[in-house]
């Protein structure tokens, strides 16, 4: 299968910088590629080599071709737009001829939000607004944990984003200088305080240290002695944390160097951070989809996912191969600043080079080792499940259902999926009961599961269902619980096998059998029933909350003659909820919605 008069269509692609996405047959993205020249770039695909290859020379375009049945394409203003484009792509499509890093969820971000008054530092998985500088990703939920809790020690920072008479939680523990109640101005806290915590991040330690040397002389010399005795205490935590990096090179240089290390499928990639000649930093990323890619096109794939969404960019990037085929990219993505992108072939900066490919082979191997170890347990777990409950079949996929309610109001069901015993958290489903005001459990468990199952019921025997059967049905309660789901499930002559997880003592209730299944807390079977049944407590008790404070805002607020939604979005986007109006003052509540209005309001709560 192939595209047909792929000549034709190129006529209609225009001259301009872009993206271009290849499909199949059922739509599903394939790759997603940039170019600075659509037309140009496309018609590149379809060429025939004189020696009879096609396309720009990389192995796996002829494989491509093959499997794809349609292109289009969406023009750009410039190429900076194109990298940011196929970046949120691939992202979203996940197409497998295109290089991804694994998992980006796993890594994550520090971000400087300068969008509030006060800005705001946070950990995000994807870097999102403008005007924010974002430094890592990090591969390691310790290191960012690790890297905020410095953060707080030498340069306490402020948890509010805006001034007012409230201070921040930290302000109490004496790790936030006041900015939130105008202890100090705006001005002071974004110079000694956000603008420091910049350059610590980019790992400009010295340059800290020097500014703080002068403020705390500044501070002794007007008798300001406990700020100075602070900056003192600043001073020495900062030399603490720069003792512990490794100088490796005599002169201050802001280096990274970029190492790979290649594997069957997937290239591992070892980043050493060097900033001020000190060793900051040793990351560790693994790509996938790199089979049948040259290095120089792995490095490239690299180099653009790590700087798009980095802020922190050193004046020299080390790599182990030159990347290729993307300069003009690479050069709009460093526009602006002098990078230079270099190879080193002898001396230090290739054996740091080495010292990568063996950081990320040993990596790599340690990574393998609990993958397959996982795997192992996992596979375990599945198995026991099988023989413990005598099922036709390993249970690969899982469902469990819990209810949540207070007194039968705003009574949910959550239905959480397991597949191969983890989490496929696209296929949750949540359900708002209908027959709430009932305290009933049994009803409320019945309308739920009849609401998942009967569509299924419905269906004609030649239809498919866009949810899938379980392989294993569970419910969070006992005997009570489970007859049920029995019901449910024998009334809609569906036959799949069901159990009950009360959590008082573990007990597992089988169908049919009177006396419950205890499993030893050790056993991998429990555990996965556990995790699973957990899960559902926790997305219906999520789902219940939000509804609760939807409902107890709406109920109290929209009893007021003369508030309407307008009135009302103004109320909760200046004091935040409606405990936080009860405990305004008249007068500031008068400011959003007149005297009348405010009296009337107070009245009534």
């Amino acid at each position: 299968m192939a595209i047909k008069n792929p000549q034709e269509k190129l006529k209609n692609v225009p001259h301009k910088p872009g993206v271009y996405l290849f499909k199949d047959a059922d739509g599903q993205v394939l790759y997603v590629g940039k170019a600075r020249d659509l037309r140009k770039r496309l018609a590149q695909y379809f060429h025939i080599g004189k020696s009879g290859q096609q396309g720009d020379g990389r192995l796996q375009i002829p494989f491509l071709i093959a499997d794809a049945t349609d292109f289009e394409q969406i023009v750009t203003d410039n190429e900076v737009e194109c990298l940011f484009l196929e970046n949120n792509l691939i992202k979203k499509y996940k197409p497998r001829y295109n290089i991804m890093l694994r998992d980006d969820k796993n890594y994550a971000f520090l971000k400087i939000d300068f969008n509030s008054e006060i800005p705001q530092i946070q950990i995000i998985r994807n870097p999102d607004t403008k005007n924010a500088r974002y430094y890592g990703p990090y591969s390691s939920a310790f290191k960012i944990r690790e890297t905020l809790q410095i953060l707080r020690k030498i340069f306490p920072y402020c948890a509010n984003d805006k001034v007012g008479s409230r201070p921040c939680f930290y302000y109490y523990l004496h790790r936030c200088p006041g900015v939130c109640i105008g202890k100090i101005s705006l001005a002071e806290y974004k110079e000694n305080t956000i603008k420091k915590i910049m350059l610590f991040l980019a790992g400009n330690i010295s340059e800290i240290r020097k500014e703080i040397k002068q403020q705390m002389q500044t501070a002794a010399k007007h008798k300001q002695f406990e700020r100075a005795a602070k900056l003192r205490d600043q001073l020495h935590a900062l030399e603490v944390t720069e003792e512990r990096q490794k100088a490796v090179f005599a002169q201050k240089v802001d280096w990274d160097f970029i190492s790979n290390f290649q594997t069957a499928d997937k290239s591992i990639i070892n980043v050493f951070v060097i900033r001020g000649g000190r060793l900051l930093d040793r990351k560790n990323f693994i790509l996938e989809s790199t089979q049948n890619k040259p290095e120089s096109e792995i490095i490239s794939a690299f180099i653009q996912k790590y700087y798009l969404e980095n802020s922190d960019v050193p004046k020299e990037i080390l790599v182990q191969q030159l990347p290729d085929g993307d300069e003009p990219f690479l050069k709009q993505l460093f526009a602006g600043k002098k990078i230079k992108i270099t190879k080193p072939s002898r001396g230090k900066k290739n054996g740091l080079i080495k010292l990568g490919q063996k950081n990320a082979k040993e990596f790599f191997e340690a990574w393998a080792t609990s993958q397959a170890s996982e795997l192992s347990r996992t596979t375990l777990a599945l198995d026991e499940l099988q023989k413990i409950l005598d099922l036709p079949k390993i249970p690969f996929r899982v469902e469990c259902f819990d209810i949540s309610n207070i007194q039968g109001t705003n009574s949910v069901a959550s239905m959480v999926v397991f597949e191969n015993a983890k989490p496929k958290k696209s296929d949750y489903r949540k359900f708002k009961i209908k027959i709430d005001g009932q305290p009933n459990d049994f009803a409320m468990m019945r309308e739920a599961l009849t609401r998942r199952f009967g569509k299924h019921a419905a269906e004609q025997p030649t239809q498919t269902s866009h949810w899938p059967l379980p392989d294993l049905l569970v419910i969070d309660g006992g005997k009570g619980q489970l007859g049920v789901a029995t019901e449910v499930l024998t009334a809609l002559n569906l036959k799949i096998p069901a159990i009950g997880l009360a959590k008082r003592e573990e007990e597992i209730f089988v169908p049919g059998k009177s006396q419950p299944i205890l499993l030893p807390k050790s056993n991998y079977a429990l555990q996965l029933l556990q995790r699973l049944r957990d899960e559902a407590h926790r997305f219906a008790i999520t789902f219940h909350r939000a509804l609760r404070s939807k409902h107890g805002t709406r109920s109290a607020l929209d009893q007021i003659p003369g508030i309407g939604p307008k009135k009302k979005k103004l109320l909760l986007k200046k004091f935040g909820s409606l405990s936080q109006i009860k405990k305004a003052t008249p007068e500031e509540v008068a400011q959003i919605i007149g005297e009348k209005l405010s009296s009337q309001l107070f009245e009534k709560l």
